[in-house]
């Protein structure tokens, strides 16, 4: 007998019935491919309804009351689930269907249920061992779905009479995302995604994993995102660019060299690419088998998203160049004691009798020691835009964000006040911003927000 032969003699596949539902699609299916008489069928919806029965009873503990109709239909959805659990346990659909015509309803369910207490025991083993090398991470919804979340379910999970609740809302979202599937079902499927992800991501010291998703978003501990994808990504990156893998560590360069890989290549061309990197990735971290596995399965997402890459020339946010905060700007301002005022009118008239601006800037040297006096020689002292930008060239950083902050960050009343020589200061100021890459120029806006500045 041929395989085709086999084929024609399984008359229903099991890649067409409802994973969430997988009991009455199998009935469904069976009746209408005619392998359930009407009476069969009957039968077996009677003996479901006797089963319905003997579980609202014990539910009521032995009181024959009455219960609530959408009460009555969680209980009979909870023994067509649990029956589910166990029918799914065959390869072939059809000797599933002869079970349960064999054994009845009752004798399928209760091996339903041991089925179900088998996968109750092997998700607390897998959340037992994610739990002892969890991640180390600042993001809320990593830490309160994996532990406290499916603490919950566990807590809350009753089998017997609701065995396709789920309980909890899983807010962290998994990279292969878990679709068609109910109650422990779903947490197995769910935890073993968070296992082999977790497994992954701990293969990498956690400030270097801090580093990456810095870059992704400073404010990422409150953001509901998937850890494991940049952190792939920025991996697979590392192997193709000959960036520092175990520190996650690309750098400019790399984004060109990656650009210039994938540029030009359709999707198979990518998943080769892609393939071979994660092999190399594989031997050079030494990754177990069941691992590489999961990780070949994330493939066909990452290129999707490199495809969209190289269309919308986004590949920095494909592969994520990690973010270190001792590298940035660190501005630090201390105020220095003011000239008194007859001090300061003279200081002003003498630069105002200047002819040539080095005059100016000379006496402006020799005289200004404080920042404030020097904000106050910028607007009294009449000077051009250009004799304000020159100045400026010679601040220090921390003294242009304090000035930044005091008039550039504006509201639209404050801007609308503004005096003749507050306008010269705050379009000098832009100006001069403007002459710095963008990168600069955000490193300096954000340490003038960050100012607390109270002139003496």
């Amino acid at each position: 007998m041929n395989m085709k032969d086999i084929e024609n003699i399984v008359k229903i596949k099991k890649e067409t019935l409802s994973s969430e539902h997988y009991f009455k699609s199998l009935l469904e299916q069976a009746y209408s491919a005619g392998i359930l008489s009407d009476t069969q069928l009957e039968k077996i919806q009677f003996d479901c309804l006797a089963l319905l029965a003997k579980q609202t009873n014990k539910f009521n503990s032995g009181d024959s009351s009455s219960i609530r109709i959408e009460k009555a239909q969680e209980l009979l959805d909870s023994i067509m689930f649990t029956i589910g659990v166990w029918m799914k346990t065959y390869s072939n659909p059809d000797d599933s269907l002869e079970d349960l015509q064999k054994n009845g309803v009752s004798a399928v369910y209760e091996k339903g249920l041991e089925r179900t207490e088998l996968l109750i025991k092997s998700a607390k083993t897998l959340h037992f061992s994610i739990m002892r090398n969890l991640l180390k991470t600042d993001n809320v919804f990593y830490s309160s779905t994996i532990v406290d979340g499916i603490k919950g379910f566990f807590k809350l999970y009753y089998p017997e009479f609701a065995a396709q609740e789920i309980h909890i809302t899983a807010d962290y979202p998994v990279y292969h995302p878990v679709e068609g599937l109910l109650g422990i079902e779903f947490i197995r499927k769910y935890l073993e995604c968070i296992y082999y992800e977790n497994l992954f991501c701990t293969q990498f010291p956690a400030e270097h994993v801090h580093n990456l998703l810095s870059s992704f978003d400073e404010h990422y501990e409150q953001l509901l995102l998937n850890i494991y994808e940049p952190v792939l990504s920025a991996a697979m990156g590392c192997v193709l660019s000959g960036g520092d893998v175990r520190k996650l560590k690309m750098t400019s360069s790399s984004i060109m060299i990656l650009k210039d890989l994938f540029s030009g290549k359709d999707r198979t061309a990518m998943m080769e690419i892609l393939k071979g990197a994660a092999d190399k990735l594989g031997v050079q971290m030494i990754l177990p088998e069941h691992l590489m596995n999961y990780i070949y399965g994330s493939l066909p997402y990452i290129a999707m998203s490199v495809e969209n890459a190289v269309r919308l020339k986004t590949m920095d946010k494909v592969f994520i160049l990690p973010k270190y905060p001792e590298n940035d700007i660190k501005i630090i301002y201390s105020p220095v004691e003011k000239l008194d005022d007859e001090e300061y009118r003279k200081v002003v008239e003498e630069i105002m009798q200047c002819r040539y601006f080095e005059d100016k800037k000379a006496l402006i040297r020799s005289k200004i020691r404080s920042l404030e006096d020097l904000e106050d020689i910028l607007l009294d002292a009449e000077l051009k835009e250009e004799e304000i930008l020159s100045i400026l060239k010679e601040l220090p950083p921390a003294e242009i964000a304090v000035l930044v902050q005091k008039h550039l960050m504006l509201s639209a009343e404050e801007r609308y006040d503004l005096r003749e020589s507050e306008i010269v200061l705050h379009d000098s100021l832009k100006k001069f911003m403007s002459s710095f890459p963008e990168k600069q120029q955000d490193l300096i806006k954000k340490a003038a927000a960050a100012l607390d500045i109270s002139y003496v």
